[in-house]
């Protein structure tokens, strides 16, 4: 079942990550959304993002819990430090 996950996380990260036609990018654009980098998953995000604007919670939900993810790995990869005082008077 893990192969079968690893697959499957593969092929949806390589089709993720296509760029998007120019027409697509020219309908988000008249849309109002600025893109920099016109990637299938950014229609995915603006999709999420308008069913959760029109009041969707389960679009809701997923949005925080992306957002709280990004914010996870921030806070996973910052390193504590520990300052010892171990020098005598």
């Amino acid at each position: 079942m893990k192969e079968n996950d690893k697959l499957l996380y593969k092929t949806l990260k390589t089709l993720l990550n296509e760029k998007l036609s120019e027409a697509e990018v020219e309908s988000l654009k008249a849309e109002g959304f600025v893109i920099n980098n016109p990637t299938r998953k950014t229609a995915v995000m603006i999709a999420l993002y308008k069913k959760a604007s029109s009041g969707d919670l389960s679009a809701i939900k997923e949005l925080r819990s992306i957002v709280s993810e990004k914010n996870d790995e921030k806070s996973a990869q910052t390193k504590a430090v520990m300052i010892i005082d171990d020098i005598g008077n």
